[in-house]
């Protein structure tokens, strides 16, 4: 399961609209995966899901011993060091 992540994760990171694609691995008895794709646009995550690549990644999910947590997160804003400066003066915008 986990050179069928690496390759998709390789694979994936090439395409134009993919900002990251992470896999991590946990260190303890527990084998346990977290693979992570963030993409610039629904439009390209929805293309990449509707991708031949993809069934690797839905493969992958298949060898797993336990069933999959799998989600999906859409952000509807994104804020950086103002957001931080705001909350921190008292201000709220």
């Amino acid at each position: 399961m986990i050179d069928i992540l690496k390759s998709m994760q390789a694979w994936t990171r090439t395409k134009p609209d993919c900002i990251c694609c992470s896999l991590y691995e946990q260190a303890n008895d527990t084998h346990a995966v977290l693979y992570v794709e963030q993409w610039q646009t629904k439009e390209a995550f929805d293309r990449h899901v509707q991708s031949s690549m993809y069934m690797r990644l839905l493969t992958a999910i298949e060898f797993g011993s336990d069933t999959p947590d799998i989600q999906f997160h859409e952000v509807s804003q994104t804020s950086g060091m103002e957001m931080i400066e705001a909350l921190r003066s008292g201000s709220s915008g």
